[in-house]
């Protein structure tokens, strides 16, 4: 078991506790005397506390050497994080998001499109209204016994704006149950931006608190990667309806990163003239057709995004150390939801709550546990109507200390074992993550806690967005 790692990052040497999520920035010495004396393994074979150091260390070395023995004994003393514990009382749940596949088709032609425009392959189709008031009354029969008191209804697909009608029907059957459950209900909706006019607008505008528009950065390169079904040009109507939209802070950007793209960086600063305050950069990594060699050859190579994000932190960190408010600083909000996690020094045992928190229920009324696994047939949960639902065995009781080769890792309490549906697409198992997505994972973490410790030095208020 691997509870402390260190690594470089941009010039410095910073140490990393798993069971305490402590961060240290240690000196060039401090870091020969680790890895030298302290490497990664068991923590049984550490010298014992108070043993005598090494004779060919020179005083101050010595002296340094204790303060370190001290402290790793004290950091693996720790005992580790409890497991989750799911606290319903009998008759309760935990479910707080839903999400709704609400139009199984798209008018637009991405390339990286992981599941293929909402269809996965099959013919395209929409939800109807039989369907959705199915759907709308399982989510109100859930949410009557849930112990949250937020609840996210997210309209997805293909693209949802094909299905407006629908759309409203559920949004105003399940705002007609809001008040007498006692509950919050917040609206969002991922789009691809070319429908979001007229009345469509308004009414997202409206009801909604969260509108997600996907634009891949500059003219060119969105155009080239997001055509439309036909394979017109889609970007500058999009951008229209982004700059009409009646309540521009509902918005947010998301653009996604291919080999085609331009870098993160600069794809962040074409992003930042159309006035969004939420902006999302991903790299192209959803596993769909992880075995398409085609497709394979749109994710951008791990040390190039590992570079990009690097470029990233040290430009965004000086632009906002420049500003005394982030009133106008576009938020880069997957970015620092990673710092921020970190920062809190959260620990988790597991890595969602997939099927027991959130739901995703498909245009034919069919129940997933979230959006990642509609139509893997073999993580069917029930039909919307027809009586309760069963979530899979693999998704029950998964505890990352118990599970190989989770327990061996030192990012296991942030990661906690990763995206279920990611580790099915790749590797068939839900359990059992790809070593390159376990590299990946670690290679980012060493970035954010970069990124972390550069913040707290030069904007800490930031963080506090």
């Amino acid at each position: 078991m691997s509870d402390f790692h260190a690594f470089d990052q941009g010039g410095v040497t910073y140490l990393f506790f798993s069971r305490s999520a402590k961060l240290y920035q240690i000196s060039p010495l401090a870091a020969r005397l680790v890895r030298e004396f302290f490497p990664a393994q068991p923590e049984a074979t550490l010298p014992a506390s108070g043993s005598a150091p090494p004779d060919t260390l020179s005083p101050g070395e010595t002296e340094l050497y204790v303060e370190l023995l001290y402290l790793f004994h004290r950091e693996l003393a720790l005992p580790l994080p409890a497991p989750h514990q799911q606290d319903d009382s009998p008759g309760e749940n935990s479910y707080q998001t839903f999400s709704i596949y609400l139009a199984q088709t798209c008018n637009m032609a991405c390339c990286y499109c992981w599941n293929r425009g909402g269809t996965f392959g099959k013919p395209g189709r929409v939800m109807g209204w039989n369907t959705a008031r199915r759907a709308t009354q399982l989510i109100v029969s859930l949410v009557e016994r849930s112990t949250a008191e937020k609840i996210f209804i997210n309209f997805y697909g293909g693209e949802p704006l094909l299905d407006f009608q629908v759309l409203q029907q559920i949004t105003r059957e399940l705002l007609k149950h809001e008040a007498r459950l006692g509950k919050n209900f917040h609206l969002t909706l991922d789009t691809n931006g070319t429908l979001l006019e007229g009345h469509a607008a308004q009414y997202l505008a409206r009801y909604f608190t969260q509108v997600g528009v996907s634009l891949d950065g500059s003219q060119r390169i969105h155009d080239l990667q997001r055509p439309g079904k036909y394979g017109e040009e889609t970007w500058q109507r999009i951008v229209n309806n982004i700059r009409s939209f009646p309540n521009p802070k509902l918005l947010g950007i998301r653009a996604t990163l291919t080999t085609f793209s331009d870098s993160y960086l600069e794809t962040f600063l074409h992003l930042t003239t159309l006035g969004v305050g939420r902006i999302q950069l991903e790299y192209c990594h959803e596993p769909g057709y992880h075995q398409n060699p085609i497709y394979e050859k749109l994710i951008v190579p791990p040390q190039r995004q590992l570079s990009e994000l690097h470029e990233f932190v040290d430009y965004y960190v000086d632009y906002i150390a420049s500003y005394k408010s982030t009133r106008d600083i576009p938020f880069v909000s997957n970015l620092l939801d990673s710092i921020n996690r970190i920062k809190r020094a959260n620990r988790f045992t597991r890595p969602c709550g997939a099927g027991t928190n959130t739901l995703a229920i498909n245009s034919q009324g069919e129940v997933f546990p979230c959006i990642a696994f509609v139509e893997r047939a073999d993580f069917a949960m029930g039909q919307t109507g027809q009586g309760s639902l069963s979530l899979h065995q693999t998704l029950q009781g998964f505890e990352v200390d118990r599970q190989p080769p989770c327990h061996a890792c030192w990012l296991r309490y942030d990661c906690a074992g990763g995206c279920y549906a990611t580790h099915y697409d790749m590797t068939g198992n839900a359990r059992q993550p790809h070593p390159e997505y376990c590299q990946n994972m670690r290679g980012r973490a060493e970035v954010y806690f970069y990124a972390l410790t550069r913040m707290l030095d030069r904007c800490p208020w930031h963080l506090e967005r």
